[in-house]
């Protein structure tokens, strides 16, 4: 086993360590365990899969490196992720990519591709941390991408989806003293399927007693009361985008910086030729399954 294989094995299972709440009841340790068994299963199965592919194991090396100080980032997201990269590399679509924004001023279809595979870091990072997932806009009823492009510098503008966590849902409300839709976050019974999947049912915790680290994350990180704050939302999106960003490897030959903006996501995408590109990322909610949404702008 390689130096590098050794370092995020430890990594994951010490720096990360499993920890419980002495006020937690037994049935709730005892699911984590379950959890802790299971995610034990699949790092054996993940090690297996990638010991021989030394090139993406110290990409994912330095990127575990810059990412250390996130303090949601757990042994099941370094797993997932491991898991993606290793796919991405494998399908070369990543590296093809690189070349043509290394090149020039990328077109409108290297960006989508490059957005698409950040969207995709993104959601790896939030999977399993009981925060919402960042989908492009494909098949809805909009135009989801538009760019403009001029001398050394374009404008690249995307609809991005938010999809609740599990346990979470988005109901859409309005009132008559209240006409301008909100987004309400409400929990979910998750109790057919928590022992499968590890996940804690809020609404039926055992004893009434909620795993706080888990439960507080969205509700006090993102909403006002029990609504999404669009502000909130748009800052904790660009924090997540810029820390994906370093896991990609465009990271080291182009710089993400994000702007401010208000409630709508900026970013600078600055290349060391000197070419830059705007991206906007349109934050929106899907209503039900017809393909409207409701943007939180």
């Amino acid at each position: 086993m390689s130096p590098t294989l050794g370092f995020i094995l430890a990594l994951l299972f010490v720096s990360t360590g499993f920890k419980v709440d002495t006020k937690i009841d037994k049935d709730a340790v005892k699911r984590m365990q379950e959890r802790e068994e299971f995610l034990h299963q699949e790092m054996t199965w993940l090690l297996q899969e990638i010991d021989d592919n030394s090139s993406v194991m110290e990409s994912l090396f330095l990127s575990v490196q810059q990412l250390l100080w996130l303090p949601w980032l757990t042994k099941a997201v370094l797993l997932s992720l491991a898991f993606w990269l290793v796919r991405r590399w494998e399908r070369g679509s990543a590296s093809h990519s690189m070349v043509r924004v290394k090149q020039g001023m990328p077109s409108a279809k290297v960006l989508q591709e490059v957005v698409d595979e950040l969207l995709g870091v993104c959601r790896v990072l939030s999977r399993m941390n009981f925060v919402p997932e960042l989908h492009p806009a494909t098949g809805m009823d909009t135009s989801p991408a538009a760019c403009s492009v001029q001398e050394n510098s374009s404008t690249y503008r995307t609809l991005v989806i938010l999809r609740p966590p599990p346990g979470h849902s988005f109901s859409l409300e309005s009132t008559k003293w209240s006409p301008a839709r909100r987004i309400r976050v409400v929990l979910e019974c998750l109790c057919s399927g928590e022992k499968l999947r590890g996940h804690t049912c809020f609404l039926h915790a055992s004893g009434g007693q909620l795993l706080r680290d888990e439960e507080w994350y969205l509700m006090d990180t993102l909403c006002t009361g029990s609504y999404l704050d669009p502000k909130k939302v748009s800052r904790w999106v660009q924090r997540l985008v810029v820390s994906a960003w370093l896991l990609l490897p465009y990271s080291c030959h182009c710089q993400l910086t994000a702007l401010s903006s208000g409630k709508s996501c900026r970013f600078r995408l600055s290349s060391t030729s000197g070419l830059h590109c705007i991206i906007e990322m349109a934050l929106a909610v899907q209503q039900g399954s017809s393909g409207a949404y409701l943007s939180l702008e």
